[in-house]
C-alpha cells in the first residue's frame, strides 16, 4: 500500500526524484557567481572607490573651527585664496585611514610645492590624544578638526571618506575607502572629470 501511494505520488511529482540533484546544481551556480563577484571586487581593490551623497556637487558645507593644536581654520579661506582642499575624514583606529597617510603626506607636499591645494582633517569619534600622537608619529602638517557635527554634515559613511572642494567651494569628488595623491592630483589638474 505505502508503495503503491510512494509511486503514485512520483509520477505526480517526478521533480521530487532530481531535487537532490537540482539543489547540488543550483549551489554551484551560486557558487560560481559567488566566486566571479570576489575576483572582480579582488580585481578592482587598486581602484579608488567613488560614491555619491548629496553633498557631492554643492556648496561645501562649513568647515572651520579650533584645530587641534590651538589654532583655527576656515576652509572659506582656501577658497578666497584660489585653492583647493581635500577634507578627510579619519580615525587612528582605522586601517585604511593608516595606509592611506603617507598618500596624504606625499599629496600635502605637492599642495605646498605648487600652492594650489592644502588638506584638513576632520577626527572621527577618536580620542584628541591618539590624533596627536598619531601625527606626530606618521607627519603630516595639516589642520585637525574634532567636531563631531560635520561628519553628519557631510554624510560620512565609513571611513577614510574624502571630499574634494574646489576653489570656488563646491564639493567636486568624493571617495570612500583610500586615496591615492596620484589621483587627487589628476582631479586638480583636470586629467579625470568626476
Amino acid at each position: 500500500m505505502l508503495r503503491s501511494v510512494l509511486t503514485a505520488r512520483a509520477r505526480r511529482f517526478p521533480l521530487a526524484e532530481n531535487s537532490s540533484s537540482r539543489i547540488r546544481w543550483t549551489a554551484l551556480g551560486i557558487g560560481i557567481v559567488l566566486v566571479a563577484f570576489i575576483a572582480v571586487m579582488a580585481a578592482a581593490s587598486d581602484e579608488q572607490l567613488v560614491v555619491t551623497n548629496r553633498v557631492l556637487g554643492n556648496p561645501v558645507p562649513d568647515v572651520s573651527g579650533e584645530t587641534l593644536d590651538g589654532g583655527t581654520y576656515d576652509i572659506a579661506d582656501a577658497q578666497a585664496e584660489g585653492r583647493w582642499t581635500i577634507v578627510n575624514f579619519f580615525a587612528t583606529w582605522c586601517a585604511g585611514c593608516v595606509n592611506e597617510h603617507p598618500e596624504l603626506v606625499a599629496f600635502e607636499q605637492w599642495g605646498q610645492q605648487t600652492g594650489r591645494a592644502e588638506i584638513v582633517a576632520v577626527v572621527f569619534n577618536d580620542p584628541v590624544e591618539e590624533v596627536e600622537a598619531f601625527f606626530a608619529a606618521n607627519g603630516g602638517g595639516w589642520p585637525v578638526l574634532d567636531n563631531p557635527a560635520l561628519p553628519v554634515e557631510f554624510q560620512v559613511s565609513q571611513i577614510p571618506e574624502t571630499f574634494v572642494v574646489n576653489p570656488s567651494g563646491r564639493v567636486v569628488d568624493h571617495l570612500q575607502g583610500e586615496v591615492r595623491a596620484d589621483y587627487l592630483i589628476s582631479v586638480i589638474e583636470g586629467r579625470f572629470n568626476p
